[in-house]
């Protein structure tokens, strides 16, 4: 019980330490902005070392993750005296200005945190200290453990494997880029960085394709009826890609074999609420773009594949593309 107990206030005092840090280092901290970088702390921090840097719990919700919690540790620290709200206007000209509250430090900003907490808070303030709200929201709302945890429900970061590319997120030309290869497979699509060197394909990239599917548009935030898929199913489709299929019969697996057993993979997952079939087929589909393959639009909107199992997805695709000279 005294364990317990103890462990508790040693993660309550982390989340105050890290409120104290953004307070002194990030100029002009409204509370909305500090609830995202320490969501984007947590993130960094269990990419980078594979643990969770605070419990604070973080929730799904329509403008982004949001942790209760916060507001109460700030409430705290306003009580001892570690911040202290300012006065500031959003514009210089008083006419078109509205006041808001900003959040300050009285303590040093680094005095209690950990070496890696601190390598991680200053990563996350390099990157957005000095990004402006929209930015950090559009960010976060695009980050596979926001977008992979159903509308209200706990963003439990433990459910995915940590891996460094966990905390990327799709910028909106790369989102844009994906919308237009979905109108259009036959046409030209951008450059993505892999989360594995045996996948030209990313998770992000397979989120955009199911909110593509969705309706969702890539300038704005995903629709909260859209929110929730099967973040580490998706990951282990894309382990999938290396491995020896009874099927095959080259002893080297070639491009379309690996796009054929990523699809089949994702298939059988069953990752997303909608339309995991047809999110699967376009993974393939741009697997092959990416491999330096392209498509033949007539036949595709004559031809799609009859069956969902390896051997018919192989020969659909082998039938549809052609490798680029």
């Amino acid at each position: 019980m005294e364990f317990n107990r103890a462990q508790h206030e040693n993660e309550q005092d982390t989340l105050k330490h890290l409120i104290t840090y953004f307070a002194g280092t990030v100029p002009h901290l409204l509370e909305v902005k500090l609830h995202k970088l320490i969501y984007i702390a947590q993130l960094y921090y269990y990419s980078n070392y594979g643990e969770l840097l605070t419990r604070a719990r973080f929730f799904s919700l329509s403008y982004g993750p949001h942790a209760p919690t916060i507001r109460f540790a700030i409430k705290e620290q306003l009580e001892n005296n570690a911040i202290y709200l300012k006065e500031s206007r959003t514009s210089t000209d008083p006419t078109y200005s509205n006041v808001c509250m900003i959040i300050r430090s009285r303590e040093p900003k680094d005095k209690k945190l950990s070496t890696p907490c601190l390598n991680t808070v200053r990563e996350v303030v390099e990157d957005w200290g000095n990004k402006n709200f929209e930015d950090i929201l559009d960010y976060t709302t695009r980050t596979i453990p926001f977008l992979s945890t159903t509308y209200r429900e706990h963003i439990d970061l433990t459910m995915i494997q940590p891996l460094r590319g966990l905390k990327r997120a799709l910028s909106l030309p790369e989102r844009v880029q994906i919308h237009k290869f979905m109108e259009a497979p036959e046409e030209a699509v951008g450059q993505d960085i892999a989360y594995s060197e045996s996948c030209p394909v990313s998770i992000n990239e397979v989120a955009e394709i199911y909110l593509a599917l969705c309706g969702d548009l890539p300038e704005k935030i995903p629709s909260r009826e859209h929110f929730g898929f099967n973040a580490q199913a998706v990951l282990e489709a894309f382990g999938s890609v290396d491995d020896r299929n009874e099927d095959r019969t080259e002893d080297y697996p070639t491009d379309i074999d690996k796009a054929a057993q990523l699809t089949d993979s994702l298939l059988d997952s069953i990752c997303f609420k909608h339309y995991s079939g047809r999110v699967a087929l376009k993974t393939g589909m741009l697997f092959l773009k990416r491999s330096g393959y392209s498509f033949n639009g007539d036949i595709l909107e004559e031809s799609w594949p009859q069956g969902n199992d390896y051997k018919r997805i192989r020969k659909w695709f082998s039938g549809v593309s052609v490798k680029a000279d």
